[in-house]
């Protein structure tokens, strides 16, 4: 599956004139917390890095949290630092079932090469933390269509 590549200029331009799009996020929780694009922005990690190994883990808990937060028709951008992680993350959405899932090429440095408003805002309902902790409150487990 092919997916749609937006430069940032043009996910900028989408978050502020379509309210229905959610730009999600995949870097780590610490990148996201470093700064991230300003708008309906929410971090869900696609991977995890061990802190001193440097080891890659997917994120068993991405489509759980993805799927309590949108709907598969849902609009939806997906970016990281480069885009890599981005273009994994948008694929897995897809098959998932997503239907409208764009990414930004890129990724996070070029949306600052581009001089885009930046935010470092990390409140309940845009960090990971507080999405996660929600699934999980509400009795949610881990299901097989999760990362492996």
């Amino acid at each position: 599956m092919n997916v749609k590549m937006l430069t940032p200029q043009e996910v900028h331009t989408l978050l502020q004139t379509d309210p229905a799009v959610v730009y999600i996020d995949v870097r780590t929780v610490a990148e996201f917390a470093l700064g991230h694009p300003r708008g309906r922005v929410v971090n869900v990690p696609f991977l995890f890095y061990h802190p001193t190994t440097k080891a890659v883990y997917p994120n068993t808990s991405f489509l759980l949290v993805l799927e309590d937060l949108c709907s598969k028709e849902t609009p939806l951008v997906v970016g990281c630092d480069t885009g890599e992680r981005a273009a994994q993350a948008a694929q897995r959405l897809l098959e998932a079932g997503y239907t409208n899932v764009t990414v930004m090429q890129d990724g996070f440095s070029g949306w600052r090469t581009g001089g885009l408003p930046v935010t470092t805002d990390n409140r309940d309902g845009i960090s990971y933390v507080s999405h996660l902790t929600r699934v999980k409150r509400r009795g949610k487990k881990k299901t097989a269509s999760a990362v492996e």
